[in-house]
């Protein structure tokens, strides 16, 4: 009993100080210059973050990215994601300071997944999705189709299991003038050499919307990120360069 009691004591003691870290984490960040829309955090100003770093990148509170933040200020600015409106929705990948801003959504039918990640709700195969057609409303797959072999199949199955006039937010790095792949590049060494990234097997340019026109999707390529002014930008910590890659499906 007195180990139990020990162990009891040294468990709760850890929570406290993660509890304490959290809270004087807070009080040193906390600002009027910045604004985080994932977490609603006031902050003096980001982080740096990334192996090449970079300025203003991440939110110390809930960890949210320029991509993340970006996203959110489009969805709730410019789709019908939370009109209220009863949607069923699948998340690709989940990336946990959305995650759960979908999921308070009482209108939201949510479902997260992925191929490996014990966090989502499903396991899945974008390649081989084990739901019939026309089941989503809405799907959102963000920095995922880059560490597919087959993406072209991934693409034809996020059509195939999408509704009828439903649309999907299908988000890749844009890194080259012209799409590049090459199918011998298969040690983690030569990958990221070639690609970036030990687990990415291709470098996408701006004719990745043409794989997804062949898919079958209506693609609008938006510049949301540059219609907003300046003051704007800096203040929630975005990048200039993200289009964001809206795809319906024809009703």
């Amino acid at each position: 009993m007195t180990h139990l009691k020990a162990a009891a004591r040294r468990v709760i003691g850890e929570r406290r100080r993660q509890q304490l870290r959290r809270l004087l984490t807070r009080i040193t960040v906390l600002g009027l210059a910045r604004k985080c829309p994932c977490c609603s955090a006031s902050l003096r100003r980001f982080h740096p973050f990334g192996l090449v770093p970079r300025d203003e990148a991440l939110c110390p509170i809930c960890g949210s990215l320029e991509r993340h933040r970006l996203m959110w200020l489009y969805l709730t600015q410019k789709t019908d994601l939370f009109d209220g409106r009863p949607k069923t929705m699948l998340h690709v990948a989940p990336e946990v300071q959305l995650s759960r801003l979908f999921q308070r959504e009482k209108s939201i039918e949510y479902l997260s997944a992925d191929l490996s990640n014990p966090s989502a709700m499903v396991q899945m195969d974008i390649t081989d999705i084990q739901y019939p057609d026309g089941t989503f409303d809405v799907i959102y797959c963000s920095h995922v189709l880059e560490h597919v072999p087959d993406d072209r199949k991934a693409m034809r199955e996020f059509h195939r299991v999408l509704k009828p006039g439903g649309w999907a937010i299908l988000q890749v790095p844009i890194k080259d003038a012209v799409t590049f792949e090459d199918p011998d590049v298969t040690s983690p060494e030569d990958r990221e050499r070639v690609f970036g990234q030990h687990d990415h097997v291709r470098r996408y340019g701006p004719d990745y919307r043409d794989r997804l026109v062949e898919a079958g999707f209506s693609v609008t390529v938006d510049g949301f990120v540059r219609e907003l002014d300046a003051h704007t930008v800096r203040r929630f910590g975005l990048m200039r360069t993200e289009d964001i890659y809206f795809c319906r499906k024809e009703a």
